[in-house]
């Protein structure tokens, strides 16, 4: 048993150290925010370029937020899987996710440790696991097994860093064959005046940030159908002081 916990620590230490390497190196693509100047409870618009070609985009606001001992029981453990769950602060940092899978039965207790490998893909010590993978833009992650868990307790515990704010467009974001893509944020309400990182990530480990500032003074944009009818009014009003003749009196003598 303490050989196989030696074994297990020492896997860590190199995957850790490399995972940190990768991390380093994944920073790619880049993004530009229209306007990079909003008000709480605003919207902007997030380009990107220099990303995966038809990936998934996460998009996350705000400082890193590192988070451990996250635990995620999975409900269903019948057949081999795949076992999926979802972390709680998605998007992830690509490099910084791992997890702890541990399966229990009446008899016996096997752990297995799952490291990043920067890609969205991860590097294991088990030999019973197969298509372990995580998934930075949504959060989601998990794995199947070559032996069935039916009646097995089964608990995911995940480490990785993740954001204040998860701010993804409702639906989801993809990038085009070409690795661009456009998506709508919005900033949320009550936010504090100040400069918040905009983080973009998808699914291949491509990742980019930008700088907005957040501030309450900035009006919003008026909705489009009171720029139309503000248009439609002046339009008007410029049509009756043409018409309008101005009227001329002859003084006579």
């Amino acid at each position: 048993m303490l050989l196989k916990k030696t074994v297990a620590t020492a896997f860590l230490i190199l995957a850790v150290f490399s995972t940190a390497l990768i991390s380093a190196a994944s920073a790619a693509g880049s993004i530009t925010l229209t306007p990079n100047a909003q008000a709480p409870g605003a919207t902007v618009t997030v380009t990107g370029t220099g990303f995966g070609a038809t990936k998934a985009v996460g998009i996350g606001l705000g400082a890193e937020v590192n988070v451990t001992g996250e635990s995620h029981p999975i409900a269903n453990t019948t057949g081999t899987g795949p076992f999926t769950t979802t972390t709680n602060r998605p998007p992830i940092k690509p490099g910084s996710f791992s997890f702890l899978c541990v399966v229990s039965s009446d008899t016996n207790v096997v752990e297995s440790n799952y490291i990043d490998n920067g890609d969205g893909t991860l590097t294991t010590d088990s030999t019973y696991s197969v298509n372990h993978f995580v998934n930075y833009a949504t959060g989601v992650f998990g794995r199947s097994t070559t032996s069935a868990w039916d009646t097995y307790t089964v608990v995911f515990t995940t480490t990785y860093t993740g954001y204040n704010y998860s701010v993804t467009s409702t639906g989801g974001i993809n990038t085009t064959p070409s690795g661009t893509f456009t998506a709508t944020i919005t900033i949320p309400s009550g936010l504090a005046n100040g400069n918040y990182n905009v983080t973009a990530i998808d699914t291949g480990g491509a990742r980019a940030v930008a700088t907005l500032n957040v501030n309450s003074a900035i009006p919003e944009t008026l909705p489009l159908g009171t720029i139309i009818l503000l248009a439609m009014f002046a339009v008007a009003a410029g049509s009756w002081c043409i018409r309008k003749r101005p009227t001329i009196t002859t003084i006579r003598p």
